[in-house]
Order: C-alpha cells, then structure tokens, then sequence
C-alpha cells in the first residue's frame, strides 16, 4: 500500500509558545494515509481481501509506532431488493427497494517512544438512510483513547466495539437487509446472539477494556461497559479470550450486564448474560469457522414484580465458509439458527412464547487494484413465531439480494 505523506512544519515560536516540552520530537511528525503496516499480521488473518482478512482477532491496531496521525477509512454504497411473505393473514406481504451508504474517516493521532505509546482515534461517519433508522446526517463510530506498550498490553478508555467472539463471514453485515432477516410487524424477530449484549456501541455507554498479549498467539481483553442506556444505568463485564495459530483461531468470551433504573424509588432491573466460542480455520484457498453462543436476560419492571416478556433465554448457532476461486474471485456462503423463548406463560396452550430464526446467505466477491470491493449477496430467511394469548402459530418467507460497492483507503 503506498503512503502519501505530509509533514507537519512547526515553527520556532509556535512551538515555544504551544508545547515546548515536546518541539524536538514532534518536528517529524507526520500527517499520513495509514501504511500497510498498520494492519498488523503476525499470523496470517485470513485470506486476503476474505471477511476474516477484514478482522484484527484481537491484535493492537492501527499498529502505528510512531509519532504522527494516521488517516485511514472507507465509503460504500448498498443497493438492494427484499420480498417477505407472512404467514400472519391480519398482515401484509411487502416488496422493499433500498439503497443505502456510508462513509467513514479514521483519524488516528499517536504518540510513540520507544514501545511506549498514547493513540486517539475517531471515526467521522455519514450515513445515508441506514436500515436501522440511523439519521441521515454526519455520526461517529469510533471515539477512544490507548495507553500502553506495543505487544504487551493496553488500556482502552472511549466509545468502541468488544473483540469480536462470533464471526458472521461475507454477508449479513451490519444494518443489511439480510441481517434484519423475515421481519415481522407484530412481533420481534430473534437477532443472532454471538456475545453482544455488551458488545456494540450503545450511544450513551462508554467503555474501558485492559488488553494482555502475554505471547504471540494468545491475546485476552477484560472488557466493560458504563453509562446511561434507554434511561437506566448501565455496567457490564465482556471478558474474551483469542488463541490465534494464524491457520487456526479459538475464541471464547462471557458477559454480564446489568441495566438499573435510574429513580431511586424505583426497582426496575434488566440482568443479562451470556457466553460463546468459535473455531476459525484458514486452508488457502479456503477459510471456515463455526460458532455458537447462549444468552439469558430476567427483567423486572419498575414496582419489582417480574417481566415475563421482557425476559427470556436465546441462542445462535452457525457456520460460514469462504474460497477464492482465482485471482481476485472469492465466493463465500454462510447459515445461522437463532431461537429465543420468553417466560410468557399461557396456561391454557400450556407453553411459553418461541421464536426461531433461520439466516442463510450465499455471496461473490471481485477486487480491483486492491481497494475497490464489488459484492453481491442474496439471502433467504425464515422466522417461526409461536406467540401466546390467541396470536396463531406462522411463519415469515424473506428473499433478499444487494450489491455493495466499497472503496478502502
């Protein structure tokens, strides 16, 4: 990857005047597109340009020894088309046209001595009409803070995502339609479950992680979460753990979450927790993996009697497999089974409410001039809702397909 590179011209007196400490070594600091060392690969990620190429499995980056700014980012374009069918005769079928995008800048400031280092980072987003009603104005992702020794360990402090457990492959990307899967009016389709309660970045919660690289292939982070989310507090423990051979990777993580109502007379209290693991393996031309995670949530409202909806238990099992078929060419296919139970008891079926969710995609990928992605994805879904109290027993049909055009740099 060439780096374009501009450096920064500080004179005498600004630098007197600013941070005098600090004129000598920040005069060769630079303003740069990240290298491609920047991405670091002790063991091989994945295959090249593949979906577990794309993931850092733990690894400390932007990988950025030195003082400067690194500026690094991407843009797509999302067009697509889904039909569902309900089985639900009181609800409509629907055909739905979309396009959709986003663009992202990351700006990375570092200040490195030795393998000491302090490294900001903010993502800078645009979206445009995001399936999961984001707004269509300027966002941020990314918004943290990383002191610690290149290789050993840090600690993060900001707004960022976990380490990923469960690996979803070449589709169901974040806020697609395949992802949202054979969604339904009335009631909520079941989401995979791959260790996320705490997970993502909820917009008022905040995190801190210690990260530990005690060898070259082992890599824990001890993760939580702290804040004010839908109203309540917030604090959670996301610990996850990465043993990475390169043509071998093995995860596993837990977490525990607890969200209080934030009145001091009230009672409300949502507790959630979960666990999983994975098995990645890269055999070029090919890469695959297998994960599965179990989740439980108990809910009680806010004059402490118990919410049976509100609380249920869930899991997700699934697989992926990915090949490169010559050149640039890669194809990849995946599966998800999700079922989700409350603790809504009716007692004259004599059952509580169920929910399952089954997500499979098949998709093509081809690169040029190792930046511009073109991908296709087609999906089928099929949710089986088994609500209570006279809903009836039916299914929902989902067919999907997009092309996602994407440019990194």
């Amino acid at each position: 990857m060439k780096t374009l590179a501009v450096t920064l011209l500080i004179s005498t007196a600004a630098t007197a005047t600013a941070a005098p400490a600090f004129a000598e070594e920040e005069a060769g600091a630079r303003v740069e597109l990240m290298p491609s060392t920047a991405y670091p690969e002790p063991q091989t990620r994945g295959l090249r340009h593949g979906s577990l190429w794309s993931t850092f499995h733990g690894l400390q980056w932007p990988y950025y020894p030195k003082t400067g700014i690194g500026v690094a980012g991407y843009a797509w374009v999302d067009s697509g088309y889904e039909t569902i069918e309900r089985g639900n005769e009181t609800q409509q079928d629907i055909e739905y046209w979309l396009q959709q995008g986003r663009v992202l800048v990351r700006v990375t400031p570092t200040y490195a001595k030795d393998d000491f280092f302090v490294q900001g980072q903010a993502e800078l987003v645009a979206n445009k009409d995001q399936s999961l009603r984001q707004p269509d104005v300027a966002d941020t992702d990314d918004l943290w803070i990383k002191i610690g020794r290149w290789n050993k360990w840090d600690v993060q402090l900001g707004r960022y995502e976990g380490w990923e457990v469960y690996h979803l492959g070449m589709g169901l990307d974040l806020n697609t339609l395949e992802r949202q899967g054979a969604s339904d009016e009335a009631y909520g389709v079941p989401a995979i479950y791959g260790v996320t309660y705490a997970f993502y970045r909820p917009a008022s919660v905040g995190q801190a992680a210690l990260h530990l690289y005690p060898t070259e292939t082992l890599r824990f982070e001890l993760g939580t979460q702290v804040g004010n989310e839908f109203g309540s507090n917030t604090l959670a423990t996301r610990p996850v753990a990465v043993v990475d051979l390169g043509w071998l990777k093995l995860k596993a993580g837990a977490e525990y979450k607890v969200l209080t109502d934030q009145k001091q007379d009230a009672m409300g209290e949502t507790t959630s927790r979960g666990a999983g693991g994975a098995v990645q393996v890269v055999l070029p031309p090919v890469e695959l993996g297998v994960n599965a995670a179990y989740g439980l949530v108990d809910r009680y409202a806010q004059d402490g009697t118990y919410d049976a909806k509100g609380s249920n238990t869930t899991y997700s099992v699934g697989g992926f497999a990915n090949a490169r078929v010559v050149g640039d060419v890669m194809v990849g296919a995946g599966v998800n089974h999700t079922y989700l139970e409350d603790m809504h008891l009716d007692p004259m079926l004599g059952r509580v409410q169920m929910f399952k969710h089954l997500q499979t995609f098949g998709a093509v990928q081809y690169v040029l001039m190792d930046r511009l992605y073109v991908k296709a994805v087609v999906a089928y879904a099929r949710a089986d809702l088994a609500p209570n109290f006279g809903a009836p027993i039916f299914s929902n049909d989902m067919w999907s397909g997009r092309v996602r055009v994407m440019y990194m740099f």
